[in-house]
């Protein structure tokens, strides 16, 4: 790796934006759904309209911070998983960081006072103390076993989908029922996630659900769960869901009956995918804002680490 001199892009990088592609995603389908469902004839979006752009921008500094203050919280485990070292190893200053991730958590609900509803900054409200409670102790969800597993299914199937829906729909009951395939989702995703980390989080006492459960019943669990997705999808005639669930779950079985890493790690990554591109097909523009952030994500790394990243699957 390359010297630790200040590189400005570093407290940008810091951000994670690789794991605001899910927010993004999650937040689109949820406008996506408030339109068909209120009726309106949805055909491909080309051009974003200003009001969704703004909500993009919001939760991803919202996002953006919370993923800081995770990192912030996690360098034993980042140190002995090798990754993330940009806080892990000292590439940026703490004192920055921190003053960073505030400055965005409130920058980010002032804005949404200022241009959308009360339920909207409420709904950013609660994802970011859901975030801090995440990472910071005592709580710290993601070191407890299916706690874990509800707050990762909540924020980004249920809070990032009301976001999005609430650009351009009412807060209703029905939001939640219709987020509910994708909180199954979101789950059956995640508890895939944790197998790749098992030894580092056993090491550091993180229980999530894969240390609790181990390997061979938690990927039964992400099986479980993704197949309910479809079916829940199913029955609320959720064509969108139900293509992204039946196109994951050949890899969720597949991960279930080889035990094999690889799998695992494709499962989660191709059920995202199948999702991710799906909506890209109903706003086009996002395949260009993916794009986008995986070639900056890419020359970033080469340039700055010399480091091939992000790759897929590439653990046997």
């Amino acid at each position: 790796m390359k010297d630790k001199k200040l590189n400005i892009l570093d407290y940008f990088f810091v951000l994670r934006p690789i794991l605001l592609a899910p927010a993004w995603t999650m937040l689109l389908v949820g406008h996506y759904q408030a339109e068909r469902l209120a009726g309106t004839v949805v055909k491909p979006l080309w051009l974003l309209p200003p009001r969704l752009w703004l909500a993009l921008a919001i939760y991803s500094g919202l996002m953006g911070a919370v993923y800081i203050v995770n990192q912030i919280f996690d360098i034993k485990t980042d140190r002995l998983n090798k990754k993330l070292f940009l806080v892990a190893e000292g590439y940026v200053s703490k004192t920055g960081i921190w003053a960073e991730a505030g400055i965005l958590m409130v920058l980010a609900l002032v804005l949404s006072v200022c241009y959308f509803s009360r339920v909207f900054a409420v709904m950013m409200l609660v994802s970011g103390i859901l975030g801090l409670l995440y990472s910071a102790p005592p709580f710290k969800f993601k070191a407890k076993p299916f706690l874990d597993m509800a707050a990762n299914a909540f924020g980004y199937g249920g809070l990032a989908f009301t976001a999005g829906w609430l650009v351009s729909g009412e807060y209703s009951e029905k939001i939640w029922l219709a987020a509910a395939p994708y909180m199954l989702a979101v789950a059956a995703v995640y508890v895939n996630t944790t197998i790749p980390d098992y030894r580092s989080d056993k090491a550091t006492g993180n229980i999530t659900t894969g240390v609790f459960l181990g390997g061979t019943s938690t990927i039964f669990l992400g099986l479980c769960l993704m197949a309910a997705s479809a079916g829940l999808a199913y029955h609320l005639n959720d064509r969108l869901c139900l293509i992204a669930a039946g196109c994951a779950l050949p890899l969720f079985l597949t991960a279930v009956i080889t035990q094999k890493m690889r799998w695992t790690m494709l499962s989660y990554q191709g059920g995202s995918l199948a999702l991710a591109l799906l909506v890209g097909l109903m706003y086009p523009v996002f395949f260009l804002l993916l794009g986008a952030t995986y070639l900056a994500l890419k020359v970033y790394h080469k340039k700055r680490f010399g480091m091939d990243y992000p790759r897929f699957a590439d653990r046997g």
